[in-house]
């Protein structure tokens, strides 16, 4: 039992090692300011983030593969980057909003 015990272990602790973080920027398209509270959602998810003070946000814990993302905001149209390959690695993905009015 004890060796069933430890392989279980170390898989778990091989998965934890495969996640990657995503983060990025949302800033404003014609005054290149940032925005904060953006929504930025990962489709087909429950994955949230808003941005904060500094139009910055972040997913943490996530399985390398194909993800899309929108990020959304009042008075700013949607905007969606699709096919975002993630890797083991930091990825980033910034966004300039367009103001609707």
């Amino acid at each position: 039992m004890a060796a069933n015990k430890e392989s279980k272990s170390e898989n778990a602790s091989s998965n934890t090692a495969a996640l990657t973080q995503l983060y990025g920027e949302v800033i404003d398209k014609n005054t290149n300011e940032t925005l904060v509270g953006v929504k930025v959602t990962i489709d087909g998810t429950n994955e949230v983030a808003y941005t904060d003070f500094d139009g910055k946000y972040s997913f943490d814990n996530l399985k390398p593969g194909k993800y899309k993302l929108t990020a959304s905001y009042i008075s700013y149209e949607n905007s969606t980057v699709e096919n975002i390959q993630l890797t083991p690695k930091a990825n980033e993905v910034d966004f300039s909003l367009k103001n609707s009015n």
